[in-house]
């Protein structure tokens, strides 16, 4: 593995500095290097050998903080092994990294949900909603948090948004639904 690594990155560097470097060749060698990495990750997970797994994350993370996949397995594989505060650290530094990519902000948000820290979520997943159209486990989560803090009035609005936008989906409007009820039942504290 080391060798297979350490010769993509001297392949990568091996430009005489006074050459431009041809893109499609170092776009082909970093492709390899990253393809060697992902094998090598599923190789020691699928083992059991999470420490390892954990570890080949860190650096392909380090490297591209910007890649969603790399974020939220490295997040995944630290939960798995009750690394929380590590976790949330990933799914801070991916969100914070990616400020214009509205599903960035969900690993951190769902972190929160499971953790019932429902309060933590607004504040997160709010703007992902306003100016996008983010993938439905933003809305989910953040209306299902409202619902949790019996904010229902706020829980009707973000299912009624992304009904707006995905009319089709029958399980968010069966969602909304039992929200209406609430809010009609008077359950509301908004």
């Amino acid at each position: 593995m080391k060798r297979v690594f350490f010769a993509g990155l001297l392949a990568l560097f091996a430009v005489a500095p006074s050459q431009v470097p041809d893109t499609k060749r170092l776009n082909t060698i970093w492709g390899a290097v990253v393809n060697r990495l992902s094998r090598q990750t599923d190789a020691w997970f699928k083992v059991g050998d999470y420490p390892r797994s954990i570890q080949l994350l860190r650096f392909h993370f380090g490297l591209d903080p910007t890649d969603y996949e790399i974020g939220t397995n490295l997040g995944f594989m630290l939960e798995n092994v009750e690394q929380y505060d590590q976790a949330l650290a990933v799914y801070i530094q991916l969100r914070t990294t990616n400020p214009t990519e509205p599903d960035d902000a969900w690993p951190e948000a769902f972190f929160y949900f499971k953790k019932k820290a429902y309060a933590k979520i607004p504040p997160i997943l709010e703007p992902t909603i306003k100016d996008h159209d983010p993938h439905a486990n933003n809305y989910r989560t953040l209306a299902e948090a409202y619902e949790k803090m019996n904010m229902f009035g706020d829980s009707k609005r973000v299912w009624e948004l992304y009904l707006s936008k995905h009319p089709e989906d029958l399980a968010g409007k069966a969602h909304l639904d039992r929200v209406l009820k609430k809010l009609k039942e008077g359950f509301s504290k908004k």
